[in-house]
């Protein structure tokens, strides 16, 4: 058995999977609850954990393995393409926000 080493054991491709799998929907959660520096820190962990099973695991053609790959890097995908949209939406509202507290500033001289 190949992969990274967790508990003294290498972990296999299926173990790999279901981590990276929680990480994801870890970083999901945050994302609902608008905690882009917790998301941010999951999603590091996530691609240090990704980097270490790639350096420690041969390629052996294993389909299943690399289409859960696939399906993981399309997860990616989303959540960066929702924690850009979210993170755009917060600062668009600080932005207005700021905005209406400059003019109430002005307005009472």
């Amino acid at each position: 058995m190949s992969g990274i080493m967790v508990d003294g054991s290498a972990m296999s491709k299926q173990d790999f999977i279901k981590e990276f799998n929680a990480l994801n929907a870890h970083i999901e959660q945050a994302l609902a609850k608008h905690d882009f520096e917790r998301a941010m820190r999951i999603d590091a962990a996530r691609q240090q954990m990704l980097h270490e099973f790639a350096v420690a695991t041969v390629p052996d053609g294993d389909k299943v393995f690399f289409e859960a790959l696939e399906r993981c890097a399309a997860d990616n995908a989303r959540a960066i393409t929702q924690l850009s949209a979210e993170y755009g939406n917060v600062r668009r509202k600080a932005g207005h926000q700021l905005r209406g507290l400059n003019g109430y500033r002005q307005h009472r001289g």
